[in-house]
């Protein structure tokens, strides 16, 4: 094997907060050799993103260096100066981030940001550095140069914002790119499609590419090698096929575990407890509290790196040599679709419903306004205790769809019929006693949590908004609470001291404390890694079944919708092309549109896929 390109070693990092060092990265050792993809995966807080800044050097102030070298070149990165730095940055390593929305400057043209690389790092100038942007811009495939150089980010969609970021980091000719978590806001449409260009692009330019996500099934789409992170640590490295057929770590294992199947409805198995930190000066494996095969010499001993047969494949565990079985996912739990014919009066019954945004009024109101019609003549049925996923790309009307039902937008058209009455016509009285009943989990708890208001007074609200008295709030909030899977102790908390899953838990109690017979759940899972993900969703089918609550699950990943939907209705450009069961849809799709979202699903190697006939 030739020399690496990128090397680390015995990196650790820690963090200074209130005057202790936490440690965020101990003692990586990771090589990067010409040409190949190494992907690094583990869950949120696992050290990825803190490795990837260190391998750029942009650690952040209060980040302290307590040993390691970073080697590019024969130069330290850590101990560069900034103009060797500097001429490396973009040149010679290039990042691309998770969210182009805040990376991109977005007081400049795309064409301008791109133009910018070109001028600073290869010298070009004038017309050839606008025709070089215009080459790059095809290359990713935005074959558009009337438009598209003109254009500022928040003219464009997300997935050609993270095109153009593509575009910016190859403008400098790296020999290293760091991709973190490219694909993680994306529909799985556009995702398929991010990936398929960076294969594409992989064999073009050979750089090498360290890929950062915790979706294992993405990563498997492009790893030449996978590397597991948990709690700063190395646990596992290898040969891709190695590491995720053969995995000698349980925390690997824990991860494959938790990717749900498109093919199967099966519910993937979440990994328990949080992701923990390393204590200093504690000897022992720092896994050994969620591992379900830990044992007393866990608890006292510190794993070093074990190689494991047939070589270039090592993990961190005691026991790897002896207890690195095959993963097989048929050992999960299966699901039980219900039988909508049992009922037969629908919780929910939607009626040629039709949304359309009003554009085009001019200032001060002038002008003749025109519409735009959003959701176009979309019915259903939703029996109690069921579950009806509504599924389609980014811009397909679902969560339009989504708050039409619960009347926060105006239906143009159509019928909303909740147990038989017409939401349309209630008044306000009424129309607050079904909000009562009828709850609304939305994507992205973060910022749909006040950061300023503790989670007892968070969940408690719906309790105040229906005048609950105050005595009850409180222990009506912890139940709630404890229905997700949260003790008491988390009322005093902040949004800002919970982790991602956490916080949807807490989204998920505010939802379930008035005890509503529907909740609409807009992507509840999308921005969660795969293990929290597994443990959400078995926790919603767990209160489904314990309080006979019907849900309307609207998501882009067919794989989720596969374990908990029993039937799925599938949008596109606001409208309804296919509906049915699960099962059929799913395994027998009939339209087009849905055979082109399940083949954008990324899956693990050695699964078996559903068979899709666009003829039937």
């Amino acid at each position: 094997m030739s020399d690496p390109l990128l090397e680390v070693r015995n990196l650790t990092v820690s963090f200074a907060v209130g005057g202790a060092l936490n440690p965020a990265v101990r003692e990586l050792d990771l090589a990067l050799y010409p040409n190949e993809v190494v992907g690094v995966v583990g869950e949120s807080g696992s050290g990825k993103s803190t490795a990837l800044l260190a391998l750029m050097s942009y650690l952040p102030a209060n980040a302290v260096v307590e040993s390691g070298r970073i080697l590019y070149g024969g130069v330290d990165l850590l101990r560069a100066d900034r103009a060797t730095l500097d001429e490396i940055r973009g040149r010679r390593i290039a990042m691309i981030y998770q969210d182009p929305t805040t990376a991109l400057n977005p007081s400049m043209t795309v064409g301008a940001q791109i133009a910018e690389v070109l001028v600073r790092h290869l010298g070009m100038s004038g017309d050839r550095a606008r025709a070089r942007t215009h080459e790059l811009l095809r290359l990713v495939q935005l074959d558009d140069p009337a438009r598209i150089p003109g254009a500022y980010p928040h003219q464009l969609s997300g997935g050609m914002q993270q095109r153009v970021m593509i575009a910016m980091a190859l403008a400098g000719e790296p020999d290293v790119l760091l991709m973190d978590e490219p694909t993680t806001a994306l529909d799985v449409i556009v995702q398929a499609h991010i990936l398929d260009l960076v294969r594409t692009l992989h064999r073009q330019i050979r750089s090498a590419i360290v890929f950062v996500s915790h979706n294992l099934a993405a990563v498997a789409q492009l790893a030449d090698r996978i590397g597991v992170l948990y709690a700063g640590e190395l646990m596992e490295l290898g040969p891709a096929r190695q590491v995720l057929e053969h995995p000698g770590n349980p925390y690997t294992r824990g991860l494959i575990a938790a990717v749900p199947r498109v093919g199967v409805r099966q519910l993937p198995q979440g990994i328990p407890g949080t992701a923990s930190r390393p204590r200093p000066g504690v000897q022992q494996c720092v896994f050994v509290e969620r591992c379900g095969l830990a044992a007393d010499l866990c608890r006292t001993t510190r794993p070093a790196l074990v190689e494991l047969p047939p070589g270039g494949h090592v993990s961190r565990c005691l026991f790897a040599e002896a207890s690195h079985p095959r993963v097989d996912s048929r050992q999960r739990p299966t699901v039980e679709s219900r039988n909508e014919a049992a009922d037969t009066a629908p919780l929910l019954e939607v009626s040629r419903l039709s949304v359309e945004y009003r554009h085009g009024t001019g200032f001060f109101g002038l002008g003749r306004a025109h519409a735009v019609r959003a959701v176009s003549d979309v019915s259903f049925r939703l029996p109690r205790g069921s579950v009806l996923a509504v599924v389609g790309e980014s811009g397909s009307g679902k969560s339009t769809l989504a708050r039409a039902l619960l009347r926060l937008l105006p239906a143009a058209e159509g019928r909303i019929a909740f147990e038989g009455v017409d939401i349309r016509t209630l008044d306000a009285g009424s129309l607050r006693a079904f909000r009562r009943r009828a709850q609304i989990v939305f994507q992205n708890p973060t910022s749909s949590l006040n950061p300023a208001k503790t989670v007892a007074d968070i969940v408690a609200r719906p309790l105040v908004l229906h005048g609950v008295a105050r005595d009850d709030r409180r222990h009506r909030a912890a139940d709630a609470l404890g229905a997700v899977g949260l003790t008491e102790s988390y009322l005093g908390r902040l949004p800002r001291q919970l982790s991602g899953g956490e916080k949807q838990r807490v989204a998920l109690a505010r939802a379930f404390v008035t005890e509503p017979l529907l909740i609409v759940l807009d992507e509840p899972t999308t921005a969660l890694d795969v293990s929290v993900q597994a443990s959400i969703l078995e926790l919603l089918l767990e209160q489904k079944a314990r309080t006979g609550c019907a849900y309307l699950l609207i998501s882009h990943d067919l794989a989720v919708v596969r374990q908990v939907a029993d039937e799925v209705l599938v949008m596109r450009e606001g409208k309804v092309c296919e509906r049915g069961s699960a099962e059929q849809v799913l395994t027998g799709p009939a339209h087009p549109y849905t055979v082109e979202l399940l083949a954008a699903v990324p899956d693990l190697p050695g699964r078996t896929r559903p068979t899709a006939d666009a003829e039937s």
